[in-house]
């Protein structure tokens, strides 16, 4: 708590002093460049509200992830002022917190007007660095083991699997009791197969780094790293569905919703999508669970979503007050009530009645909002190195994960191989000689 404690009073300092989010911006056009996630795309419906606020006209461009996360890297790296505000993952944030690349909300921002203490502090200081607030996240993510109490019955399984071990293990009684078990990410990348695997990693006892931040001598060859990536290979091989080599989160999320799989390790946040009552065929079907843990720990996923302002944006003002009412509580309620979305960045909505009267899924086997909240307070905020060269580091390694489950290398070979790609990145960048 007392760490809490003076992280919240070191944003209440940073935002001093910031302007009013009812500040005048008449004529001025915000551009936005993100995702077409449920968040965004219920944002668009009443950002004609925020004009009659003030005044400010507010035009959205949203793509799917990959597209939005190549667009945005494109933008901020060629200094570009087409839009005001873009999206930006937590894992990425390293790579644009430096080089005047994002504009701090100090000064723009008043932290008593924006409730900042109502943020989840340590969602919230995943896009802070150098005493400055980069953004208000509106995304908060974390994965739980979502699985089908009635199917592991009928496989003589009793409960979730607590370790990745049980894990394997379960998957093979389930196919012997021909019950498909399982799909993971599979997608090469470090927000897809990579955002899966760390967890994996660190449960094996293995790390991307020596010791960080004092020694970033890479060690994804490690012994650890190897039984890690040995039981991710093994596990997609034997057990996921047909294409989960190439699976990304969405193709997960509809093979749950869908009751093609028993169980997944997969986002807390999809799980609006998986219970679609329009879509879904696992309503009143699904048991929640803490991520399996392995002989080093439970290491849950632990990211952020939030929309930045890029230094070179020409109506920096008129967007961050923009991004204080797109991450208001109200407006945060207002698009959790009307759609899918669960990833709650506000303390007082996971306390409030309306929001976990729809989105507290419990069908008798867990409390989908306890499991959320177990879990955000289990992720890890070093879950991603913060250094900027990460993003590059955990694409290659998506590949590498990719080669040992298509069977073009060995887990050996392929971390062997990235394991010098990842010296070579770390020496380019200075941090090896």
């Amino acid at each position: 708590m007392k760490c809490l404690g003076l992280a919240i009073l070191a944003i209440s300092v940073a935002f001093a002093g910031g302007a009013s989010a009812q500040q005048r911006f008449d004529g001025v056009k915000i551009k936005v460049l993100s995702t077409n996630s449920a968040y965004d795309l219920e944002l668009q419906k009443f950002a004609h509200e925020f004009t009659e606020k003030t005044g400010a006209e507010v035009q959205f461009n949203l793509f799917g992830y990959a597209p939005t996360v190549q667009k945005v890297s494109v933008e901020l790296l060629t200094r570009s002022n087409s839009y005001d505000v873009v999206y930006l993952g937590s894992e990425e944030f390293g790579r644009y917190a430096s080089g005047n690349i994002l504009e701090p909300l100090d000064g723009y921002i008043d932290v008593k007007s924006a409730d900042v203490q109502d943020f989840i502090a340590p969602v919230l200081r995943l896009y802070s660095m150098d005493g400055k607030q980069y953004a208000l996240p509106h995304f908060a993510a974390t994965q739980i083991m979502y699985y089908r109490p009635d199917l592991l019955d009928k496989a003589g399984i009793k409960g979730p699997p607590q370790t990745w071990e049980e894990f394997r293990n379960d998957c093979a009684l389930l196919t012997k009791a021909g019950i498909a078990c399982t799909t993971l990410r599979g997608q090469p990348d470090t927000g897809e197969n990579i955002w899966f695997w760390g967890q994996v990693l660190y449960g094996f006892g293995g790390s991307y780094f020596a010791k960080e931040p004092t020694d970033l001598t890479p060690t994804v060859n490690s012994p650890a790293a190897l039984d890690a990536l040995k039981w991710y290979t093994d596990t997609m091989t034997n057990f996921t569905l047909p294409g989960s080599a190439s699976a990304t989160f969405d193709d997960v999320v509809i093979a749950m919703q869908q009751g093609r799989i028993a169980m997944t390790v997969e986002g807390a946040p999809t799980a609006g999508r998986i219970l679609d009552p329009e879509l879904s065929k696992v309503v009143g079907k699904l048991g929640f669970a803490l991520p399996p843990a392995g002989p080093s720990g439970r290491f849950p996923p632990f990211a952020g979503q939030a929309y930045v302002i890029p230094a070179a944006s020409e109506n920096k003002a008129a967007a961050a007050a923009f991004i204080q009412w797109a991450t208001s509580a109200d407006v945060m309620k207002r698009i959790s009530l009307d759609s899918t979305f669960v990833a709650i960045t506000r303390q007082s909505l996971w306390k409030d009645k309306e929001v976990l009267g729809k989105h507290d899924y419990n069908y008798g086997h867990g409390s989908f909002a306890a499991t959320y909240a177990e879990t955000l307070k289990g992720a890890p905020e070093w879950y991603y190195p913060r250094i900027p060269e990460f993003k590059e580091i955990g694409d290659r390694l998506g590949r590498a994960l990719q080669e040992a489950v298509v069977g073009s290398k060995s887990p050996k070979a392929a971390l062997d191989d990235a394991q010098a790609d990842v010296e070579g990145i770390m020496k380019r960048a200075g941090y090896l000689k």
